[in-house]
């Protein structure tokens, strides 16, 4: 029984103390205190090289994201498909259901 106890203990410390192991090579660790987090940019590893950032923030300064990041703006969603046209979107609308233009009106209108 006696060396049960601090065997399960040193276990159950292991246990807990494993997840905080696994971040020693991430750039940011848990602390105490108001920040909860500690910097530690010695242990961070970039699998970009240098050039590839330069080139990396030459294009961004070309196509203007670099400006609008800098001011702290948020960067415009490429759309990932062509948009429907109003025609497009009219036409869908009349082909609906019955059913389905009850749902639309409910879902957009909250009734």
């Amino acid at each position: 029984m006696i060396v049960r106890k601090p065997l399960a203990l040193s276990l159950i410390a292991l246990a807990i103390g494993a997840p905080g192991l696994a971040s020693a090579s991430s750039l940011y660790h848990p602390a105490d205190g108001e920040v909860g987090f500690t910097t530690h940019p010695d242990h961070f590893q970039s699998a970009m090289s240098r050039a590839d950032a330069l080139q990396a923030v030459t294009v961004a300064r070309k196509d203007g994201t670099l400006a609008i990041i800098a001011r702290g703006g948020a960067l415009p969603v490429k759309a990932m498909s062509p948009s429907k046209t109003r025609e497009q979107v009219q036409q869908e609308y009349l082909s609906m259901s019955a059913a389905e233009k009850q749902r639309m009106k409910e879902l957009y209108s909250g009734g």
